[in-house]
């Protein structure tokens, strides 16, 4: 069983995600049960949130890049732009700190004392995130799986024994920088096996150009998480906000192996397009028979599991849970891979900025009549909206059907489902 997950690099790296939100998932238990309040763990939360909302757009961006960008060059070409690749994470993160501490955001860091700490996860935590890319190009599945099982068992023991031995939230914050200083020692290791160290200005400016669609692209796209959480932000609470992080997440499995898929089949996609979407349709016919009938049966209980889990004061937490199930339907849809293999950066990022608009428009209506579930019913939308755009552009201009890439009908007929079911669990517990 290990094997297959160790000589493979797609599903080395779903274990990885696997490790990740697993995790991520574990310590959220653990926080409530050790009766931390939700403020406190809405604070942990706006962290961990904030981090992200400075780094997903460029780091992904430049990322996804990376992974199209590096199979075409020579040997001297790809150690050159690994190491790049390390220098430009460094200089975006200095910059996105720089900018923060000029902010209302940047000030309440400073004078919580968290400022030191908030910028360690960020520069050096973010930098590191090359370190499981470069193991992708470089096709090492079992060196992939043991650096995610080791980096998360980490961040879950580690910071689970800090919250148990000191019940403050700022001691948390200093395991953050520490347990991303270690990742980034990892990934100076990495560099220094697969890099050269020698630092080419014209072919980093040429690279980031390169990605500037891509980061614009995720930027509109990928920022609709961030735009839900600071609307929520603004409009209530930090106790909302800790209901709504926690409700916000999609199936964690559903995200892993997606996810993964898409950022394994770029570079192949790249290689041989035909033979790709042959393998993507056949994966994702055997992942829609287990990610639809287990995202049902949570649909009809996590209000039940939410309550278990943490308390009856987080059912709201399962209603925006549930919304963000429905995700699915889209995610299982990739043409994205498509446009990736094809270099079509300027597209992604054009439908990126209709999704993005979308999400905010739809977010300020509804949120007026369904608080924090309209925001989740808005996100639901324009995901819908964005797959929409992104395969009526591959029929028309690259000649390729859906059908190439996905099973049509089985995915009609599993997505009608979980939205009667959705609607079934909405009456039943409301």
């Amino acid at each position: 069983m290990l094997q297959n997950f160790t000589k493979d690099t797609t599903k080395a790296y779903q274990a990885l995600q696997a490790f990740r939100l697993g995790a991520s998932i574990l310590l959220s238990i653990v926080l409530v049960k050790l009766a931390f309040t939700k403020t406190e763990i809405g604070n942990f939360e706006w962290f961990l949130f904030l981090t992200n909302a400075l780094s997903f757009f460029w780091s992904m961006g430049l990322l996804n890049a990376f992974k199209s960008y590096f199979p075409s060059k020579s040997k001297e070409e790809k150690a050159s732009l690994i190491s790049n690749l390390a220098l430009i994470f460094l200089g975006f993160g200095i910059i996105a700190v720089t900018g923060l501490y000029y902010t209302s955001y940047g000030r309440e860091l400073v004078s919580q004392g968290n400022w030191t700490y908030f910028c360690a996860f960020l520069v050096l935590g973010i930098s590191a995130s090359i370190n499981e890319h470069i193991l992708i190009v470089k096709e090492k599945s079992i060196n992939l799986f043991y650096y995610g099982l080791v980096s998360y068992v980490t961040y879950f023991i580690g910071l689970s024994i800090v919250a148990l031995w000191f019940h403050n939230i700022n001691s948390l914050f200093a395991f953050l920088a520490c347990w991303a200083l270690l990742r980034f020692i990892y990934g100076i290791f990495l560099v220094n096996r697969h890099g050269s160290w020698t630092w080419d200005l014209s072919s980093a400016m040429k690279f980031i150009a390169y990605s500037t669609p891509l980061i614009v692209h995720v930027l509109l796209g990928g920022g609709m998480e961030y735009v839900d959480g600071y609307l929520v932000d603004i409009y209530y609470s930090r106790d909302e906000f800790t209901l709504f992080r926690y409700g916000a997440r999609e199936l964690p499995i559903n995200t892993i192996f997606i996810t993964a898929m898409v950022a394994t089949m770029i570079p192949l996609a790249v290689s041989n397009l035909n033979l790709t979407l042959v393998d993507l349709k056949a994966r994702l016919n055997k992942l829609m028979h287990w990610l639809f009938p287990s995202s049902i049966i949570l649909v009809l209980t996590s209000p039940l599991i939410f309550q278990a889990i943490y308390d009856d004061g987080f059912l709201k937490s399962a209603f925006v849970f549930n919304i963000y199930l429905l995700i699915l339907c889209s995610r299982l849809v990739l043409p994205q891979v498509i446009l990736y293999a094809k270099q079509k950066n300027s597209v992604l990022m054009w439908v990126g900025l209709l999704e993005l608009l979308v999400n905010i428009g739809l977010s300020l209506y509804l949120i007026q009549d369904f608080g924090i579930l309209g925001i989740a019913f808005a996100t639901v939308i324009a995901y819908i909206v964005q797959k929409a755009a992104l395969v009526m552009y591959c029929k028309a201009k690259l000649n390729v059907d859906l059908s190439e890439y996905l099973d049509t009908k089985t995915h009609m007929l599993y997505s009608a489902l979980l939205y009667s079911v959705f609607v079934i669990s909405y009456f039943i517990y409301n």
